[in-house]
C-alpha cells in the first residue's frame, strides 16, 4: 500500500512522535543528525547522505531542508521536504508539551534564522 503525505509539519510531527528518547532528539538537532525509527520513521539532513545515496540513488536534499518520512519511504511510504526551521520548531514544541522547558527552547530557532550550513 502506498501513503502519502503533504504536510511538512504533520510529517515532522509524526517523525518525532516515533522516537522514543525526545532528549537524544535535541542532541541530533544541534548535531545536524538524523534518526529512523524501528516504525521506519525518521529525519535525514543532508550531511547525512554518503556518496552512494546522492551520485548512484540520486538523492538530494537541499541545504535548509530536513527529510521527513514514514513506512521507510518511497516506494511503499512517503517522503517529504521539511524548512529545517520548521522541523526544530515542531521539535521545540514536543519538548514543552512534555515539560522539558530547557530543552525546547535550546533547540527553539531564533526569529530570522534560515537554517544556514
Amino acid at each position: 500500500m502506498w501513503k502519502t503525505l503533504t504536510d511538512p509539519t504533520f510529517a515532522a510531527l509524526t517523525s518525532i512522535r516515533h522516537w522514543s528518547d525526545k532528549a537524544a532528539l535535541v542532541q541530533f538537532a544541534f548535531d545536524r543528525h538524523g534518526f529512523e525509527s524501528d516504525g521506519g520513521f525518521g529525519i535525514t539532513y543532508p550531511g547525512d547522505l554518503d556518496e552512494y545515496a546522492r551520485e548512484v540513488e540520486g538523492i538530494a536534499i537541499p541545504p535548509g531542508f530536513v527529510s521527513a518520512y514514514g513506512f521507510n519511504g518511497p516506494p511503499e511510504g512517503y517522503e517529504i521536504l521539511v524548512p529545517e526551521w520548521l522541523y526544530r520548531d515542531v521539535l521545540a514544541e514536543v519538548l514543552h508539551c512534555l515539560g522539558m522547558w530547557k530543552e525546547a527552547a535550546a533547540v527553539r530557532v531564533p526569529e530570522g534564522w534560515l537554517g544556514s550550513v
